[in-house]
This record gives structure tokens, sequence and C-alpha cells, in this order.
């Protein structure tokens, strides 16, 4: 019986989950402010001058990659504490799942296939995985991001450094693993060669 709530808990977690995402399409164009907006370009305008040598596949890689293994920030971190502490299902609780949905529909959707992007919500570990590990207590950033070509897929790796808030401590794991990304160059898969040794550290 108790796995049976446990199992139905997580149906409707996910089931919220979409519907989240499917608010947030029509809202999160007109939830940004000016400052915001300025911000963002300006940063990705940096961005893209570094990496205009690069493939549009790779640069979708590197920019998943990127909103998977740095934060949270203010607002993700925000969400993940309403959901954690809102009675699950509750309209509180599902505002804070709705910022949670927004947040990687603008930072992570714009890089991915749709498919992907609707599996990257249940798959271990998925495109949540890390940043919910690191929160509260640490920050993750990404550092030295190398993407290889190979045959039918993308090899890459790269440092992942980690800051502890209280103390200011800070260590790095290296990350490997492979992507595919599909015509229109954006991302269909990411396979993970050592998914575990980040996650062990934050834990």
């Amino acid at each position: 019986m108790r796995g049976t709530k446990k199992y139905f808990k997580f149906v409707v977690w996910f089931s919220l989950l979409f519907l989240a995402i499917g608010c947030s399409n029509s809202s999160s164009n007109s939830s940004s402010s000016g400052a915001e907006n300025n911000s963002t370009s300006e940063s990705s305008a940096e961005e893209n001058k570094e990496n205009d040598d690069e493939s549009e596949s790779k640069q979708n890689i590197r920019a998943a990659l990127e909103s998977m293994f740095n934060g949270p920030n203010k607002k993700l971190q925000t969400a993940l504490d309403g959901m954690a502490n809102k009675e699950f299902g509750s309209e509180a609780y599902q505002k804070h799942l709705s910022d949670y949905a927004e947040y990687f529909e603008q930072q992570y959707k714009p890089n991915v296939s749709d498919s992907f992007y609707e599996a990257s919500f249940i798959e271990t570990p998925d495109a949540s995985y890390y940043l919910k590990a690191a929160h509260p207590e640490n920050q993750l950033k990404t550092e030295g991001i190398t993407i290889e070509d190979q045959e039918g897929y993308y090899k890459f790796s790269m440092d992942v450094s980690y800051t502890t808030n209280k103390s200011g401590e800070n260590k790095t794991v290296e990350i490997r693993g492979h992507a595919q990304t599909d015509e229109e160059g954006k991302v269909s898969s990411i396979n993970f060669i050592n998914p575990n040794e980040l996650y062990q550290e934050l834990s």
C-alpha cells in the first residue's frame, strides 16, 4: 500500500510538472523584466562571439550542459524551497512547480529536441538532477567544456566546480559523456559516463 501511494505521488508530480510546462509557455515571455532581458542579451552575445567557430550542434550541447550544471540561481532556489515546504498539490506548490518548469523552459528547452525535453525530467540523471542535489548548500559552475566530433555522436568533458555557500570552499569534479543531435542541431540525447561522482560529492 505504501509503495502504491509513493508511485501515485510520483505520477501526479510529473502530471503537474507537464501541466506547469504547458502553462509557462504562454506566460514566460510576459514575465521577464527589461533588465533581465538586457542582461541575458549581453551574456548571449558574448557567448555567441566566443563560440562562433562551433557548429550549431556543439553550441546546443554546450548550452544544454551549462543549464544543467550552473546554479541554481535565485529563481530556481525559491521554486525548489517552495516545492519542498508546501503541501504537495496545493495551489502554492503548483505555483512553485510552474516557476520550476519555466526555468528549464527558458534555459534548457531552446537547445534540445521536443521529445528529449519531455524525457529529460523522467530519466535519471534528469535535467535538474545536479541542481537539486546542490541546493541549498552549494552552487555549481561549469568550466572548460570541450566537445569533440565522433562518428555519429559527440564526446564531451567539462570541469564542474561546486562552492559551499557557508564556507566558500570550492572543489571540482570532471564530468564526461556523449551526446547526439537531430537534423536541426538540437540535442536529442545526453549520456554521462560518470554520473554519480559529482552527486556523491554533493550528498
